[in-house]
């Protein structure tokens, strides 16, 4: 999750990591951007993992990538959330974008 928070240009400020027995593995990467979190069940071959930065710089698209490929996914649901965006009357909203079921082969190759 660091290697994936530096692939985004992402500043790393801290790392919590908890390792669960007999498997799965709970944490968080604290970058100057937000945060990078994950959380594994090894026994159902699947992980939750929550990509959030803010700012022009990073690309949170990288990050995600990179994580499934270096876990070996096979498929991956993503759910992207912008936030922040300005609405009528000085209001901020979100906008949810889904991306079902994509193929990983590109990362794979």
């Amino acid at each position: 999750m660091i290697e994936a928070a530096q692939e985004a240009n992402a500043t790393v400020l801290t790392d919590a990591f908890h390792r669960f027995q007999p498997h799965g593995v709970s944490g968080v990467v604290v970058i100057q951007e937000s945060h990078l979190s994950i959380h594994t069940w090894p026994e159902s071959g699947y992980a939750a993992v929550d990509f959030y930065t803010c700012g022009d710089h990073t690309d949170p698209w990288r990050a995600c990538e990179y994580a499934a490929k270096k876990f070996g996914a096979k498929t991956m649901l993503t759910t992207e959330v912008k936030r922040g965006i300005e609405s009528a009357g000085g209001r901020y909203t979100h906008v949810v974008h889904e991306h079902a079921g994509h193929a990983l082969t590109k990362l794979t190759a």
